[in-house]
């Protein structure tokens, strides 16, 4: 994976789908997917003012699309809200050729005090 893009709050990775990748149907695994939603919202919470990693509180993944070998992907994640103790991303997995949306996870992560 690879820094695309970022700016405050927002940050864009891309991935190239490779065989290490992949379940035994030949796509994209599904606990993959949830490490990705996981390190680049926490990553875009790190890109803020605050810039607090947390810890995770709850985190939700909606797969939609298949990604095959060979196939590069954008990740973007996205901060909603920063609060005082939470903080609300948003993360979706695109193929990057189609556009098409292959996952989208949403993730809340406890801040401390």
């Amino acid at each position: 994976m690879k820094l695309h893009s970022a700016t405050p709050g927002k940050v864009v990775c891309e991935m190239k789908v490779e065989e290490e990748h992949t379940n035994r149907g030949g796509t994209l695994h599904g606990g993959l997917t949830a490490t990705l939603v996981d390190v680049v919202s926490t990553a875009a919470l790190l890109y803020t003012e605050r810039a607090a990693p947390g810890v995770s509180v709850d985190m939700n993944i909606t797969y939609t699309s298949a990604a095959k070998i060979g196939e590069d992907i954008l990740i973007t994640a996205q901060i909603l809200k920063q609060g005082k103790t939470l903080a609300f991303a948003t993360v979706d997995l695109t193929n990057k050729a189609t556009g098409k949306l292959i996952a989208q996870g949403r993730h809340t992560k406890f801040l401390g005090n």
